[in-house]
């Protein structure tokens, strides 16, 4: 299997974990497929292909849960989008400036504050200012795997994100974090 196979199959996997409800997989695979990314030497992929890939990994992460990483990922698109000599119509520069942009913005602990940061997005949902830091990213994997691990067998249906949310509160105060769930954050709004 050459490198592009590989990487084609990382992102196959990758959309298999997000079917399953299981997104938080996709961190190792993507730096994985990213690795791979940086060493191809595949004249016919050529950066406008890198590009694309890296736009199909995107699709399988977490975006805010990894924004760090996700800028990563996202960097390396723009840079081998502005090295492309092709045009690409599907996958805008200024799109990818944009999203960097807004996770920039994001992450910035002396920037915009957590409802600065929504009006300004188009967030409608407030969320514990925690989840903006590298330690919660770094976290990120182990909390979500020691929540599947808690939560095997729990249907992961209407209702769900309520177990789920306790677990990863609780997981989350291990490592000394108190965290606020996305119901704690907005109590007005009706989550199922």
């Amino acid at each position: 299997m050459n490198e592009t196979e590989k990487i084609v199959a990382l992102v196959e996997q990758m959309r298999r974990h997000a079917q399953d409800q299981e997104i938080h997989k996709n961190v190792p695979l993507a730096k994985e497929a990213l690795a791979l990314l940086e060493k191809l030497d595949d004249p016919e992929e050529g950066p406008l292909g890198k590009a694309y890939a890296c736009n199909a990994i995107l699709e399988q992460l977490s975006e805010y849960d990894t924004p760090r990483f996700t800028l990563e990922i996202l960097r390396r698109e723009l840079a081998w989008l502005r090295e492309s000599e092709e045009e690409s119509d599907g996958l805008p520069a200024e799109d990818v400036e944009a999203d960097i942009a807004r996770l920039e913005a994001y992450i910035d602990p002396d920037g915009l504050s957590m409802d600065a940061f929504c009006q300004e997005y188009g967030r409608h949902l407030r969320f514990d200012p925690v989840e903006r830091t590298a330690r919660w990213e770094d976290l990120y994997f182990e909390v979500e795997e020691e929540c599947s691990r808690r939560l095997k067998g729990v249907p992961r249906g209407m209702g769900f994100c309520f177990p789920y949310w306790a677990a990863k509160r609780d997981v989350l105060r291990k490592y000394g974090i108190d965290w606020k769930s996305p119901h704690m954050m907005n109590p007005r709004v009706m989550f199922d």
